[in-house]
Parts: structure tokens; C-alpha cells; sequence
């Protein structure tokens, strides 16, 4: 099982980074592994997440907004783990940090060996990285390990 968190700062209002998290169907375009998102209910989606193994497999998700503390976390309803969250503080005059951390698990033995021998930088950054470019922003501090 993996824990990773990121963190950085953007250069757009809280409120405006906020409204684009919020839209979870958009997650496929920065959450690396996020092949799709396929919302079923209310706050309950479907991840369709390719592992480390070339895997796809589909993993029903709770997502719980919190727009007062400025927050978005979502949690698998099943196994193997595949949580997360999103924290947002303002950083500044029209700046906002932005906090990533995730933990999962990986499906299965080829997915864990995969992820022993994956890549070289943590997910949570590239995540981050993949993030700024999602709301066209250049950061302002390094993405980095939290």
C-alpha cells in the first residue's frame, strides 16, 4: 500500500480552484491511473483505474465535498483501497495551495510488484503537475512531496 501527499501553489482565487475540483468527472485529466469517472448516484461514482499492471478494473467510489473547510475526499466502497484527498487554503492575493494526498492499494500481486519497481517520482506529484496544467496555470512553488 502506498501513502503519498503533494503540495503547491497556484495562481487562481480558492473559490475558482474549488469550483474546478468539484466537477469529479474531470479527475481522469489530472489523477494518474483515473482511466474514467462514471457517476451513479448521488456523490457516488465509478473510477475505471488502470494499476500498475496494466490493469483496468472499475472501483466504486464515495466522494465527500466539504466547501467550507475548502476540501474534497473520496474513498473506495470496496477493496483494495484507493482513497484520497484535496485540501485547499488560500496562499495569498489570488493564490491557493493546494494539498493532494492519496492512498492505495494495488489489485493484486503483478500490480504490487509493479508498484515496487514504478516510477520515479510519486504519483501525488505528477498528479499535482498534471493538475496545474488541467486549470492552465503555471505553479508557483515547486510541486513537490508535502
Amino acid at each position: 500500500m502506498t501513502h503519498q501527499e503533494a503540495s503547491s501553489v497556484v495562481k487562481l482565487p480558492l473559490a475558482r480552484v474549488y469550483e474546478r475540483l468539484a466537477r469529479v468527472e474531470d479527475w481522469p485529466q489530472f489523477l494518474m491511473g483515473v482511466e474514467a469517472v462514471r457517476r451513479t448516484g448521488h456523490d457516488r461514482f465509478v473510477f475505471t483505474v488502470k494499476d500498475g499492471a496494466n490493469r483496468v478494473r472499475d472501483v466504486d467510489i464515495a466522494v465527500g465535498r466539504r466547501p467550507g473547510e475548502h476540501r474534497i475526499a473520496w474513498h473506495a466502497l470496496g477493496a483494495p483501497k484507493f482513497d484520497g484527498e484535496l485540501r485547499l487554503a488560500e496562499a495569498g492575493s489570488q493564490h491557493t495551495r493546494v494539498h493532494l494526498m492519496l492512498t492505495a492499494e494495488p489489485a493484486g500481486f503483478l500490480a504490487g510488484l509493479s508498484e515496487m519497481v514504478g516510477a520515479s517520482a510519486p504519483a501525488a506529484v505528477i498528479d499535482l503537475q498534471r493538475l496545474e496544467a488541467h486549470l492552465g496555470v503555471a505553479p508557483m512553488t515547486g510541486s513537490g512531496p508535502a
